[in-house]
């Protein structure tokens, strides 16, 4: 199998399944998600990029002129591509905000392929095989330099640099700022904090991550990425996004779609959904392999009760407990979802 055939072959692993992407019906044979359920990405068989369409399947991007695209990197609008060996960005009507002049990024234990996304309206490049920042118009907003070492995304108003002579912080301007992980927290942002199942009043969904989540709004689609995505051996983590939850890959890209009231994370392969009062199990290509047959109401949450260490629809040792008889024993299921004894 050649190169072409198999990133092929990886993304419609990826992309198809029940609870995952869904992608519109088109003039396109291969297309494939995003990271927003706005745009999909159309492939040749050679995986090409040639262009984004939009919901109803018609074309509002021409990328013909680009030999990559990352698109599980579509963020603040604008997308990284490749041209002759650089990267630049272009946004959804194909318009390129960002010449393509800047270097890919490898080697960097920070970067996830070969570019990263825009974070608040600023983007990590590399120019000449130094590390620096710019902003959505192309400005620079952090010189590049030899010295650094490796700069992280931008988390809020502020961003670390590793140096040569170790770490320093600027913030949204490239101006020194006090390291903000120093910053002791008021008693209400502690507060607020532990109790974290309230719903942010911000208007980026918050993502949250627990041994067992608890929800109450659109679903959102995957993203593989064109160049080189991510196989199914990879653990998807659970996010919650406009009050429903899902699952992410370790890039923050939906994988498998935001639908749920309720999820555990992956164990053995599986993890456990609630869809109202109904559990089941789906596997890392979204697939509903064990269906909604478990009712919430029947499982007896104790805070001090727990399967081999673990709560309830959470596979441990190819079991899972699903329910409680009547007289509090737990009973549990195997990965086919037949009863089994929990001992």
């Amino acid at each position: 199998m050649n190169k072409a055939v198999w990133i092929l072959a990886t993304l419609a692993t990826i992309s198809l399944p029940a609870y995952a992407c869904q992608v519109p019906k088109s003039y396109y044979t291969n297309v494939f998600c995003t990271a927003s359920s706005d745009y999909f990405l159309a492939l040749k068989d050679s995986a090409q990029p040639v262009a984004l369409i939009d919901k109803k399947g018609r074309r509002v991007a021409d990328l013909m002129r680009y030999n990559n695209i990352d698109v599980s990197k579509l963020k603040e609008g604008l997308v990284p591509v490749q041209r002759l060996g650089r990267v630049g960005y272009i946004d959804v009507t194909g318009r390129e905000v960002i010449p393509a002049i800047y270097d890919i990024i490898s080697g960097d234990n920070q970067t996830k392929g070969w570019s990263r996304a825009v974070s608040n309206n600023r983007i990590v490049v590399k120019k000449g095989g130094s590390f620096g920042v710019i902003d959505t118009k192309n400005r620079i907003i952090i010189p590049f330099s030899a010295d650094n070492l490796s700069i992280s995304d931008f988390r809020g108003d502020s961003t670390s640099i590793n140096t040569r002579n170790g770490p320093k912080w600027v913030d949204i301007n490239g101006r020194p700022t006090a390291n903000p992980l120093q910053v002791i927290p008021s008693r209400k942002s502690t507060m607020t904090a532990l109790g974290s199942n309230s719903t942010s009043s911000t208007s980026k969904p918050a993502a949250k991550t627990a041994p067992v989540i608890q929800s109450t709004s659109t679903p959102s689609t995957s993203a593989p990425v064109a160049s080189s995505p991510k196989s199914n051996s990879e653990i998807w983590q659970p996010e919650q996004r406009d009050g429903k939850w899902g699952f992410v890959n370790r890039g923050d890209v939906p994988m498998i779609k935001f639908l749920f009231e309720q999820v555990t994370p992956f164990s053995e392969g599986l993890a456990g959904v609630r869809m109202e009062n109904k559990w089941g199990f789906v596997n890392l290509a979204g697939e509903l392999v064990i269906p909604f047959n478990y009712e919430e109401s029947k499982v007896s949450r104790q805070s001090s009760t727990n399967y081999k260490g673990v709560q309830p629809f959470q596979f441990t040792n190819g079991k899972a407990w699903v329910a409680n008889n009547a007289n509090g024993d737990q009973i549990c299921i195997d990965i086919k979802g037949s009863y089994v004894s929990c001992s």
